[in-house]
């Protein structure tokens, strides 16, 4: 399915159940996700599904067989499964000879592929990237769109790419056209005249600028009416209070 590409990687998150970022219902494989707990929410989409990372988010101190091993042994599994697991999927991207390289000595088309296998390592039912192909030569795109086609047929897998990208459209089943408000359309709304009339404005009366702070021991203090009569004075002159020298005071 192809999305426009007004959708960034946060809008995908949000369609992944794992950072909701509105209001409303959210359905995953008839599961309701809105409705359970932020922690159960989090897991049953990162079980499910998985955003394709951008390329400038693979880790560059780590080779490509540990780029893409990686989600895997945050989630508990042994060295060994995990690198089983990513040099597996290293192959079906046909980016298995780069699995012992940095992703500095990778060209932008297999840091793309690397990319996508990090995300498919999890063998996830619905797989979100944003704009795969973006800076592939022709012959590129068509590779790649390829393998995520019989990726889909042999894994009985959901893609979801945001893209414009003619090619990317053209091999999608389905096609949905997001329209994203933006600032602009939030500016134009208000700068808009209005034919309505308007009525007064209430006028709220102005308020009193606050007293200024009264401190027992500042000045301000000494502007104070002294209520405390000579009698309040006398009757408590008398009275023993503390001990020792402090009595009577």
């Amino acid at each position: 399915m192809a999305l426009s590409a007004a959708c960034d990687e946060a809008f995908l998150r949000a369609l992944s159940g794992a950072d909701p970022a509105w209001p409303g219902g959210l359905w995953l494989k008839g599961e309701p996700l809105h409705t359970q707990r932020p922690a159960a929410r989090l897991r049953y989409a990162h079980s499910r599904c998985a955003v394709a990372p951008r390329v400038g988010k693979l880790l560059p101190e780590l080779t490509v067989a540990e780029n893409v091993a990686l989600p895997l042994l945050l989630t508990g599994l042994g060295r060994q499964e995990a690198r089983r697991r990513a040099l597996r999927w290293l192959e079906r991207l046909d980016v298995i000879a780069c699995a012992e390289l940095r992703v500095a000595d990778l060209d932008l088309a297999e840091m793309r592929r690397v990319a996508l296998a990090r995300a498919l390592v999890l063998e996830p039912a619905i797989l979100l990237a944003e704009d795969p192909t973006e800076g592939l030569s022709s012959s590129e795109r068509f590779h790649l769109l390829r393998i995520l086609r019989a990726a889909c047929g042999t894994h009985g897998l959901t893609i979801v790419v945001a893209s414009d990208d003619a090619d990317v459209v053209a091999w999608a089943d389905r096609r949905i056209a997001v329209k994203v408000g933006g600032a602009e359309a939030v500016a134009e709304a208000v700068t808009e005249p209005s034919t309505e009339p308007t009525a007064e404005p209430v006028r709220e009366p102005a308020l009193q600028p606050a007293p200024e702070p009264i401190s027992l021991f500042g000045h301000a203090a000494r502007a104070m009416p002294h209520r405390i009569g000579r009698h309040a004075r006398s009757e408590h002159r008398g009275t023993p209070v503390g001990s020792g020298s402090e009595r009577g005071r």
